[in-house]
Order: structure tokens, then C-alpha cells, then sequence
């Protein structure tokens, strides 16, 4: 198994040294800097390698969502009737320890070119059932804008009116990636939505990273949607004071949680994985503390290519070390407890 590479951007070291300050700094009273210790530790665990990742159990798969089941060229899946993806590139502003697209990111894939670009065109033409695109990598806005204009542009030309979901960690790990240019980019191909990945309240913080809230803030009142995405790691944000504040103030900001998602079962990542029915306990504890607005779907997606399913609405059965849930077709599916 390759290792990710140990790249954090220079936004979120700064993140890391403001709350590594404060946590150690005589003149923040004793709940400060507790507060800020506890967020340093679940940052600071989201992004920096450790000895564990090179552990890999049994149960996990260097592919864990099957994609390799529905990939029709090099750079697009197409999984769901209605949606398809595209892996616009293999570079991330930091790379995130529990990725599930481990054996991609950071290999040295460069942003799509032309001629895959006009693979993934054609391919669309093709198929006018699929309604919306979602653009992720890697991160596509390591991309320039000219490198996002000309891949707007080939997308629009092949299925004028497609929704654009434009994947990014960007808003958190580099907001100054958004200039102005860039917003008015993104205007220009609606309908697209932003669909950020953020998983803890201080990621979002006025107090702690406010150029990410001043980003979020600013593609929100220039028109552009958007809906969040948050993994349920373990050590980070599964409790449901953390979880509770941070779709709050999503809400709050005018972002929409879209989905909490039980961690996939990509190789080296069992340390980040909270059990499920954990998971599931702490999610009817949630639906007491938030309205239904505030609150994400609990989701996995299940191993081997069994795709996203909402866990409160599943039934599962327990079948020696495992979950067991028998889809439609009466295939058997199995998530580890």
C-alpha cells in the first residue's frame, strides 16, 4: 500500500499554529484554551501521518467504493443513473489521512486534458439521463480558473443544462483560491453548486478561520449554493456537541448539511472509523438537538460497489464481525462493525 503524501497547505499550518498558541497561551482564560487544545487535537489528526496508517485490516479494499466497477474513460464514473463523476485531477491543498480515493490523490494524475476532457464529452452526449455532474479529484480548484473555464465549457457544450457539483475542500484548506475572478467564474456556468467538506466547527469559525467563513459567506450571497458534506471520524467530531455546533452554524452561515458519512473502508484508515452502531446511536442523539434542517443524512457507501445508502432508513442485520443489509436484487452487503 503507497502512503499518502504529507502535504498541508500553508491556510490550514496557520490554523494549526493559531490554536497551538492559544491552547499553550497564559493570556486565553482556562476555557479558551481548552477549547482550543481540543481543536488542535481534531485538526491536527485530520491532517498529519501517523504510524497507524500503515496498519490495513482484512476488511479494507484499495477500492473501497467498487468505482473501478462503473468507470466507462479514465476520468468518469458512472455509478448512478441520474449522475455520474469526474476525476479531474489527483492534487489536493492537503491531503486528508482518512482519504477513501487513496490510491489516486497524490499519485501525480495531472488536471484532465483535452483529449480525456473530449472522451468524458462524448460520453455524456451520449447519455441524456444523467442530470448532474460531480467535478472531484483530488481537489478541482488546484485547477486554474482557466483550467475550470475550459472544463465548464466542454461540460456545457456537450449537455447544456447539466447541474454542476463542484467538490472541494478549497473553501477550508485555501480560501484565498476564491478571488473575485473565481466567483464570477463560477456565476457564469450556473447551475452549479459548491459542495464543501468540512468536519469541524472550526473550520468555519469566525474566530479561528475567518477567511473560510468570509469565503463561504461570499459565494452564499452571490448566488451560488451551497451544501456540505462531513465524514464521522473517531478523535475528531464524533460527539454530539461537536457535530451539533458545526451544522449549526452551517445553517446559520445559509449552508445546507447534506451528508454525514460513516468512514469507507480505504486501507490504513480503521484508526478513523467509528463503529457503526455507534454511529447510529450518536445520530438519534443528534436528531433530538438539531431541526430537521440542520440535519445531514447518516450515510455509507457500502464496500466493493454497493453504492450510498442512508443508514437510519436500512436494515441491517448482525452477521459474525459484520453488518449485514440485502439490497433490492437480494444481493448481500456487508459493513464491519
Amino acid at each position: 500500500m503507497e502512503l499518502l503524501p504529507n502535504q498541508v497547505s500553508p491556510y490550514y499550518t496557520n490554523l494549526l499554529n493559531k490554536l497551538a498558541f492559544a491552547a499553550s497561551s497564559s493570556n486565553e482564560n482556562t476555557e479558551e484554551r481548552q477549547e482550543a487544545a481540543e481543536a488542535f487535537v481534531a485538526i491536527n489528526r485530520q491532517c498529519t501521518p501517523s504510524k497507524a496508517e500503515e496498519h490495513v485490516e482484512e476488511n479494507e479494499l484499495a477500492d473501497p467504493l467498487g468505482a473501478k466497477l462503473y468507470q466507462k474513460t479514465d476520468r468518469l464514473i458512472h455509478q448512478y443513473k441520474n449522475r455520474c463523476l469526474l476525476l479531474t485531477t489527483s492534487k489536493c491543498f492537503t491531503y486528508c489521512r482518512f482519504c477513501f480515493r487513496r490510491s489516486f490523490a497524490g499519485k501525480g494524475t495531472g488536471f484532465i486534458n483535452s483529449t480525456e476532457m473530449a472522451e468524458v464529452s462524448d460520453y455524456l452526449s451520449q447519455h441524456p439521463e444523467i442530470k448532474e455532474i460531480l467535478i472531484s479529484g483530488g481537489d478541482p480548484m488546484t485547477g486554474s480558473d482557466q483550467k475550470l473555464n475550459a472544463l465548464f465549457y466542454a461540460i456545457r457544450k456537450a449537455r447544456p443544462g447539466i447541474l454542476i457539483r463542484l467538490c472541494t475542500r478549497a473553501p477550508i484548506f485555501a480560501p484565498e483560491r476564491f478571488t473575485p475572478e473565481t466567483i464570477d467564474l463560477l456565476k457564469k456556468y450556473a447551475p452549479l453548486w459548491v459542495i464543501p467538506h468540512i468536519n469541524h466547527p472550526v473550520e468555519i469559525s469566525q474566530k479561528w478561520s475567518p477567511k473560510s467563513y468570509e469565503v463561504l459567506t461570499q459565494l452564499i450571497q452571490n448566488g451560488i449554493p451551497i451544501q456540505s458534506q462531513t465524514v464521522l471520524l473517531h478523535g475528531i467530531n464524533d460527539n454530539v456537541k461537536t457535530l451539533t455546533s458545526l451544522f449549526e452554524n452551517l445553517v446559520f452561515m445559509g449552508i445546507k448539511p447534506g451528508y454525514l458519512f460513516q468512514t469507507d473502508l480505504a486501507e490504513g484508515t480503521s484508526h478513523f472509523r467509528v463503529p457503526l452502531e455507534k454511529g447510529k446511536e450518536l445520530y438519534a442523539e443528534l436528531k433530538t438537538e438539531l431541526s430537521g434542517l440542520s440535519l445531514p443524512v447518516y450515510a455509507v457507501d457500502l464496500p466493493g460497489g454497493g453504492g450510498k445508502i442512508n443508514i437510519m432508513a436500512t436494515k441491517f442485520e448482525r452477521e459474525g464481525q459484520n453488518w449485514k443489509t440485502v439490497d433490492q436484487n437480494g444481493k448481500e452487503w456487508f459493513y464491519p462493525v
